[in-house]
């Protein structure tokens, strides 16, 4: 999930090249555009920044949003998901 205010709520998800299941998604949304290079390192300055140490695996996904002026274009999209629970 992604957003930001001015832009429309973005659901999209990345999948890992060489992966045995990259392209085995449930709904077929598996897509060239949607798979990236993972790389392996040993340390990670970002990472660190957030507290993570040790060993990491790094991708870059480049992300564009839209513009948007209106507000239930800027919001998530209510529906019951998986693992939340109703507030």
């Amino acid at each position: 999930f992604i957003s930001a205010p001015g832009h429309k709520h973005l659901t999209t998800q990345i999948n890992l090249a060489g992966d045995e299941y990259t392209y085995d998604d449930f709904a077929f949304a598996t897509r060239d555009e949607l798979v990236v290079d993972a790389r392996p390192v040993a340390r990670s300055a970002a990472g660190e920044r957030h507290g993570v140490t040790g060993p990491v695996t790094e991708v870059e996904f480049n992300i564009q949003l839209v513009s948007t002026s209106k507000p239930e274009h800027q919001q998530r999209h209510e529906r019951k998901r998986a693992l939340e629970t109703a507030e």
